[in-house]
């Protein structure tokens, strides 16, 4: 019995290599539905595949939490582009890495894009620049006179750009970058417009020194407005598509996951007392029932791994003295613990064992009486799977 502990702790098993599982859903666009509107998968990656017009070259797929569009970011974003050598495609394909929970509601987003339009494209650059005009000219001071910018240059940058992406919203680039920004140079332009100084009692006077000033600030304020017609003509430039339609899905099922425990069959040791000198303990086989703490392949690792064990030891121990030690009721050891995935099939267990003994009366003599008391147990074990499923 003394070599049982160290062989416990130097047990090992082969863990195999698993690999990725991808399930396929199709989205018909007419009837706004996946597949035959089964539910959707769930803890697994998703392609999500379906028709498209010759015309479409962007197609995005967005995963919220049941009625989340308009609380919060979604869940998960994937898109699919049109490749450059398959011009002729008819399919989509959107991989989403997001696993999704099972028995779970979620609001699922298709949206489309198509090239844009020269028409189109000259109606977007009008109203970026306009709208770009129209914030400069409210950042100055006095009914337009180039005084004093109202805001820094750090912050009418962020403002532009905040503008600019409220219009370009509805607008993807073709390649995977992004849609320009204002640039820096915008952002120094304006300071350097700020950096001439001019106050309202300088702006009146009539010296020719606070003129120039007040030309040379004209200047570069202008400059500032020719540097952003520049840039706004580069953000609506080629290469951008823009929104054709969009399915939104509400309140959509994901597939249950049948739940399981496991037959256990293992060896394990319960401590009987004494110290590392003079250790005593029993060992025997034993059989026994997992529940696992979780069943989501999304949840914790402990809680993936851990399960709620409880069993019964096959033989019973002996204690010192050569006293046979038990169980109550059904007059074997049982247990109760966690057990925690070490392997793919090999399991270790720690927990409690329920024991009983008979109680020792005057001169050592055994007595009519039991002593139920708990000690602490450790072993290894293997299990079964056994799944459960119910139909609705």
């Amino acid at each position: 019995m003394r070599i049982f502990l160290p062989t416990l702790l130097l047990a090992v098993a082969f863990l195999p290599h698993l690999n990725a599982q991808y399930a396929t859903v199709n989205f018909d666009y007419e009837k706004a539905r996946f597949g035959e509107n089964q539910p959707l998968p769930a803890e697994t990656p998703i392609v999500f595949t379906g028709p498209i017009a010759a015309d479409i070259d962007i197609v995005e797929v967005r995963i919220y939490s049941s009625k989340g569009k308009e609380k919060r970011d979604p869940l998960t974003f994937a898109d699919w582009k049109r490749p450059k050598d398959k011009s002729g495609a008819t399919n989509f394909n959107v991989l989403v890495n997001y696993k999704l929970r099972a028995s779970k509601k979620v609001d699922i987003e298709v949206t489309y894009f198509r090239p844009i339009s020269d028409k189109e494209r000259q109606a977007l650059t009008e109203r970026l620049s306009k709208t770009i005009e129209t914030y400069i000219d409210s950042q100055m001071g006095d009914g337009g006179s180039p005084i004093s910018f109202q805001s820094s240059s750090k912050k009418m940058l962020k403002e532009m750009n905040e503008l600019a992406e409220s219009i370009l919203s509805s607008y993807r680039r073709r390649s995977d970058e992004p849609i320009p920004a204002f640039s820096e140079l915008v952002k120094m332009k304006i300071e350097q417009a700020e950096s001439v100084k001019l106050d309202k009692g300088a702006a009146a006077a009539s010296g020719q020194a606070s003129a120039a000033k007040m030309k040379q600030r004209a200047q570069l304020v202008k400059e500032l407005r020719e540097l952003t017609g520049m840039e706004v003509k580069a953000m609506s430039g080629t290469n951008l598509l823009i929104f054709a339609d969009s399915r939104y899905v509400e309140d959509y099922q994901t597939e249950d996951k049948a739940g399981y425990f496991s037959l256990n069959a293992g060896y394990g040791g319960v401590y009987l007392g004494g110290n590392l000198d003079n250790l005593e303990y029993g060992t025997s086989p034993y059989l026994g029932l997992s529940f696992p703490l979780s069943t989501s392949t999304i949840a914790p690792r402990f809680l993936r791994n851990a399960s709620i064990t409880l069993g019964v030891f096959t033989d019973n121990f002996e204690g010192e003295g050569g006293k046979k030690i038990t169980g109550p009721l059904i007059s074997r050891p049982f247990y109760l613990g966690l057990d925690y995935k070490l392997f793919q099939f090999v399991r270790f267990n720690a927990g409690g064992a329920v024991l009983e003994e008979p109680e020792m009366g005057a001169g050592g003599v055994e007595s009519n009486s039991n002593r139920i008391f708990i000690q602490p147990f450790i072993g290894l074990s293997a299990k079964i799977n056994l799944f459960l499923s119910l139909d609705k």
